[in-house]
């Protein structure tokens, strides 16, 4: 699981409702101020997290036509930030003053001295950028366009997943890779599987179903699982450990599992 910040519950009333033996990671956008970063992956490791996941799929706001048309719009307006202006910032904040946009590698190298957690660069999304980050040391990537709501017509990380296979599989096996964005059915989570990703990011199928709450979120987890399975065994993969690029075939027009 891997909240947001950004999310309407604190990091610490997410944690206290995970399970046992529940993995989390934290999303993170990260302060301009250091102070408050630094306050910030405190509180992550507190929380349980097992690693940090630092988002840079959104540089800047998106240009969300159908958000502005009807008013829900964060361009303009001061907001408050649970996490951020309540718990960190103590005040109210525009998005542009909260969050550092600008990065570069050497950066990363000094956010790695802040926590000894690992950190996940979320929102790679070409093969040139998977390589930096294996050069750089990273502990793992995520392959996302941030739910494509941040430039019309950016790439699917299926599409970036498929360029690291063609161009530089090896990627797969030097760092961990992760991905979402698109993701609506079972067949979607094994094409990423197939190609040497290692852990599948569902998120509007889970908000869609939580308008059913509970009971909502439940169902659609049994067909996502359902569906996973049904896929696999026609595809004759009886162990989804040991599913491989073999059983993944990409053309120009189309793709299939």
């Amino acid at each position: 699981m891997k909240p947001s910040l950004s999310a309407s519950l604190s990091i610490e009333k997410i944690a206290a409702y995970k399970g046992k033996d529940q993995v989390t990671f934290q999303q993170a956008y990260l302060n301009s101020n250091e102070t408050a970063t630094k306050e910030l992956f405190a509180r992550i490791k507190a929380s349980g997290a097992k690693a940090i996941v630092f988002s840079v799929d959104s540089a800047a706001n998106g240009n969300r036509q159908r958000a502005a048309r009807y008013g829900v719009s964060l361009t303009d307006a001061s907001y408050t930030l649970i996490t951020v202006s309540v718990l960190l910032l103590r005040e109210l904040v525009t998005i542009e003053e909260y969050v550092l946009t600008i990065t570069k590698w050497e950066f990363y190298e000094h956010l790695k001295t802040l926590t000894d957690l690992p950190i996940v660069l979320k929102g790679i999304q070409t093969v040139e950028d998977a390589r930096l980050a294996v050069r750089h040391g990273m502990s793992a990537i995520y392959l996302s366009n941030h739910g494509g709501r941040q430039i019309d017509g950016a790439r699917a990380p299926l599409e970036v997943a498929i360029e690291i296979n063609q161009q530089d599989p090896g990627i797969f096996k030097a760092i961990e890779v992760y991905a979402d964005g698109g993701v609506r059915y079972g067949a979607d989570i094994i094409k990423m599987l197939a190609l040497g990703v290692r852990a599948v990011g569902v998120g509007r199928p889970f908000m869609f179903a939580n308008v059913w709450g509970t009971e909502g979120v439940v169902r659609a987890i049994k067909l996502l699982k359902t569906e996973i399975g049904l896929d696999a065994a026609n595809m004759g993969v009886a162990d989804l450990k040991i599913i491989d690029q073999s059983t993944f075939v990409w053309t120009p027009n189309s793709i299939s599992a």
